[in-house]
């Protein structure tokens, strides 16, 4: 059987690419993939016609699916589909019509209609593999988003709770680290608590491929509510995970989706936790970017 030939186009926004490397990973498990990629952000996109476009891919072959994640792809991809062919794929609500697309992977929270072309996905999908087996118990780890739009960020309220976290599992070494949107000072503010069982790593001293070894190796995580990538990776690690509790600015699709993570039992809320015991494992497993590539699949063979 020929090798599916798949274009994928990225705009180089990490949480983007994390999706398209999950999805096109999963695909390469379980069929003869031929994978051409193209970052926008790097390289520009030039809308010209099919001999200019096979050049920007450095492949002669036409697509079967050209994959897309982010709003700057969208209208690549749809030229793309007119010029050279191929199926688009576009993970994400799209910022055009729906109907322009040949196949639509969206989260439950951006309210996916029901067609037969669109799978609604438990929050983002993502490129970690789970892991069930092998993992400390000994260990855990605490992941700190920070300033944004959907909750409203509280350092001294945060600091509380990986305190109380930390002390009421003194068995546990707690590593904390931070990420882009944390405010400066807060890591320096963790260490400051001198609390025997925490470590701190600023996410700058953290070498490609680190989140997701420690994902696989603690015995459970705790997420603040506002990282929504974050949080979609730990659960779908395997690690048993709690959200840090900040209050809602306003109703929107995060505070939603963080809602439905809490109503689904795939992590658990600080604010009803027993932290004296390990957090319990998420009501079923999640990994939504092998369900996505069997359903690409089915659809491939379908049409």
């Amino acid at each position: 059987m020929a090798a599916l030939q798949v274009w994928v186009l990225t705009d180089g926004r990490l949480g983007h690419l994390n999706q398209l490397k999950g999805l096109v990973a999963r695909l390469q498990a379980k069929a003869a993939l031929a994978v051409s990629w193209l970052n926008i952000a790097e390289q520009g996109f030039s809308y010209t016609s099919r001999t200019g476009l096979q050049a920007q891919f450095g492949c002669k072959q036409s697509p079967d699916w050209i994959i897309g994640a982010g709003s700057r792809t969208h209208l690549p991809l749809l030229w793309l589909k007119w010029f050279v062919g191929g199926k688009t794929l576009v993970l994400m609500r799209p910022s055009w019509p729906l109907f322009l697309f040949d196949a639509v992977c969206m989260p439950r929270h951006d309210a996916p209609p029901k067609r037969q072309n669109v799978l609604a996905t438990e929050g983002v999908m993502n490129h970690i593999v789970p892991v069930t087996e092998g993992r400390n118990s000994a260990q855990g780890l605490i992941l700190l988003g920070g300033i944004n739009k959907h909750f409203a960020w509280d350092n001294d309220a945060v600091l509380a709770q990986v305190q109380q976290i930390a002390a009421a599992s003194p068995g546990v070494a707690w590593l904390v680290s931070d990420s882009p949107r944390t405010p400066a000072d807060l890591l320096a503010k963790v260490a400051e608590l001198d609390v025997a069982n925490i470590e701190t790593i600023p996410y700058q001293q953290t070498a490609a491929g680190w989140l997701q070894a420690n994902l696989a190796a603690v015995g459970q995580a705790w997420v603040s509510c506002d990282s929504v990538s974050m949080v979609y990776e730990s659960i779908s690690s395997g690690a048993p995970t709690g959200l840090l509790s900040l209050p809602p600015l306003r109703e929107s699709r995060v505070t939603k989706s963080m809602g439905q993570v809490l109503a689904a039992r795939l992590a658990s809320d600080f604010e009803t936790a027993n932290l004296h015991q390990v957090l319990p494992e998420a009501a079923y497993p999640l990994w939504e970017a092998d369900r996505a590539a069997d359903w690409l699949l089915t659809l491939h063979g379908s049409v």
